[in-house]
């Protein structure tokens, strides 16, 4: 029991990396009502990102595995780690745009449920932080 999550909505955030892969952040959205359980298992290779008192929002979640997964975040986070490991310590200390541009960008990837392609992300992210001088790293 003790190594269960409640079933709430989470971010999922692979923790080892290939030297040669494309990117180091590797973020996925993780919806609670997906499963009917009370608790999940959570590999011990992925990390994972969560409100402790409470819930993230759809918006939050979808935003924020966006805006790790683009490639602004993924150059960031290699500019200032040179392993192919994304430990805890470091995506704590990773500044983060505010949670208000975080939810707009998964508002507008909520409204384009069709289409989650790398080049939208990146698009957005970028076009979200620099518009709002935003840009968190």
């Amino acid at each position: 029991m003790s190594l269960l999550l409640p079933n709430k909505n989470y971010i999922l955030l692979r923790r080892f990396s290939a030297k040669d892969d494309k990117s180091r952040l590797i973020a996925s959205p993780y919806f609670a009502k997906l499963q009917d359980a009370e608790f999940i298992g959570v590999e011990n290779k992925v990390n994972y990102i969560y409100r402790p008192k409470g819930e993230l929002e759809r918006n939050e979640v979808i935003g924020l595995a966006a805006v790790l997964n683009s490639k602004l975040f993924d150059n960031y986070f290699r500019i200032f780690n040179g392993n192919v490991n994304v430990s805890a310590t470091e995506l704590r200390e990773m500044p983060l745009p505010p949670l208000e541009l975080i939810k707009q960008i998964g508002d507008q990837l909520i409204l384009n449920n069709t289409d989650f392609s790398q080049e939208l992300v990146d698009d957005l992210v970028a076009q979200t932080l620099t518009n709002k001088n935003e840009l968190a790293i």
